[in-house]
């Protein structure tokens, strides 16, 4: 039998490579199969999960406490579902977590809607204000720990960042955290709720006391904070109370002050 030519033996082997797979390559590499990578449709990139609602519940707070959202503002949930482009059920998380706060009142089985505020409740308001920022600071006083007065010192820290920045948001919550976290460090669990809860009633209150300074308030104001970490860091109770009182004391007399300077109370009408 003629021996075939050398380019007839190529095409022979190479019609087998095609058909088969190279026999002299090895068993591994016979089963590999060649990565196909699909290219990436344009906008098809996950949202990290829980951004969606958190995008949310920060929009509709900032709108709330700006004032931009009236209270008694209905919150219908497929209007806020198309207005970000989202589902329904990151715009429900963020209404819960507004309700939490208080913000946002969600009736069963009715739309929800942006919590009134009375400003006729505002006496009874400032007297457990002064109440609980006595009693938490005293309490933080007596059960101090140095890892504790680090966390309230670094929030401190960050609210004055904020108010550097002017931003007003930022200041509200950093606030709230503040005093939230003394109510906490006094270690009694009723406390800390009355603080939460009366704190997320005043955010309203304290966005409406930075308002009138232009959403810059003179530091010095702030300095109260300060007479309270010491006073906590030391275990002096006497004086944490004291600081409390002051600091709380020092925004219902701005607040009411605000309220007599309106406009009309300088009108003289004879």
């Amino acid at each position: 039998m003629p021996r075939e030519s050398a380019k007839t033996a190529v095409q022979r082997r190479a019609a087998r490579v095609a058909s088969k797979g190279d026999p002299l390559a090895s068993p591994a590499a016979r089963e590999a199969k060649p990565a196909i990578v699909k290219p990436k449709r344009a906008g098809s990139a996950k949202r990290p999960r829980g951004t969606g609602a958190n995008f949310v519940y920060e929009s509709l707070k900032a709108k709330i406490l700006n004032l931009e959202l009236k209270p008694g503002t209905l919150l219908d949930e497929t209007e806020l579902s198309r207005q970000f482009n989202l589902s329904r059920s990151p715009v429900r998380e963020a209404l819960i977590r507004l309700s939490a706060e208080g913000l946002v009142d969600t009736p069963r089985n009715r739309t929800s809607m942006v919590s009134q505020f009375d400003f006729s409740t505002l006496p009874a308001y400032f007297d457990a204000m002064q109440l609980l920022y006595r009693l938490s600071t005293r309490l933080a006083a007596l059960n101090t720990s140095p890892a504790q007065v680090a966390v309230l010192k670094d929030i401190e820290k960050k609210l004055e960042v904020a108010h550097e920045r002017m931003d007003v948001l930022g200041v509200v919550s950093l606030n709230r955290e503040f005093h939230g976290k003394i109510a906490a460090m006094g270690g009694n669990p009723f406390v800390a709720s009355w603080m939460k809860g009366l704190l997320d009633q005043g955010q309203r209150v304290l966005r409406f006391y930075m308002l009138h300074y232009g959403d810059r308030v003179p530091l010095p104001k702030l300095n109260m904070h300060h007479a309270m970490i010491a006073a906590i860091e030391k275990g002096d109770a006497e004086a944490a109370e004291e600081a409390g009182r002051a600091d709380a004391q020092n925004l219902i007399g701005e607040v009411l002050q605000i309220l007599s300077e309106r406009p009309t109370t300088k009108l003289a009408l004879d």
